[in-house]
């Protein structure tokens, strides 16, 4: 499908996508662009089929797609690193979770039209780093795309495959109704914790209040039989 892909940040899902891909053989190959140490130990020592890129010059302009998989306080930073090596036909697409914010970021950002696609696989897990990585993590999850008026037809057809390849099913939003959406279903579970706990609250405040009844009705009961 690709010849050259490149994988910035390789945590849990950077190191998934890396798998995936190698699994059905979505690249020739592919590059890891990685901070942190421990993760690169961790990526040398299980030996998975990748190079760690040394060369930005050289390697960047080689790739026909970029999959940002960073955090995204480091989406910003990491691309001015990289962006006078992208080549004008590169593919660029990030897994974040928040949309409209980082896109005005990298646009306000950038000093050449690229063709960044924003993507948000709704997948996860509660552990984290490369060691933990899973080649079937998409399987069967949904993918948000992002709609965008710059956005390339065949691009966008081509980061469509490519997520469908590894798995996941698409459905496409634009970056407002994204983060609409997903500001709610990130608070449904306080939302469904403090109905819980309130729902207990009212349910001790009732019954004490129908302890505190029936004693009273009963002691009343007790008073007029004792009279009598």
């Amino acid at each position: 499908m690709f010849n050259k892909i490149l994988i910035v940040g390789c945590g849990l899902i950077g190191s998934s996508i890396l798998r995936a891909s190698i699994k059905k053989k979505i690249s020739k190959k592919i590059y890891i662009l990685e901070k942190s140490k421990n993760h690169i130990k961790q990526i040398k020592k299980l030996r998975l089929k990748c190079e760690i890129i040394k060369d930005l010059k050289t390697q960047i302009p080689k790739v026909d797609m970029i999959i940002f998989c960073a955090h995204l306080s480091e989406y910003v930073k990491t691309f001015k690193k990289i962006e006078k090596y992208i080549n004008k036909d590169t593919i660029i697409t990030d897994v974040g979770s928040s949309k409209e914010k980082i896109l005005r970021k990298i646009n306000a950002n950038t000093k050449k039209n690229v063709n960044w696609i924003s993507s948000h696989p709704i997948a996860g897990s509660e552990v984290s780093g490369p060691k933990f990585g899973d080649e079937n993590l998409f399987l069967n999850k949904w993918c948000v795309l992002i709609k965008d008026k710059k956005a390339k037809k065949i691009h966008m057809k081509i980061l469509s495959k490519f997520w469908t390849k590894i798995g996941c099913k698409i459905v496409f939003m634009n970056s407002k109704e994204h983060d609409h959406i997903f500001s709610i279903t990130s608070h449904l579970p306080h939302l469904v914790a403090y109905n819980m706990v309130k729902t207990a609250v009212n349910f001790e405040k009732k019954k004490k209040y129908n302890i505190v009844k029936f004693s009273a009705g009963g002691l009343r009961d007790f008073t007029r039989t004792a009279a009598s």
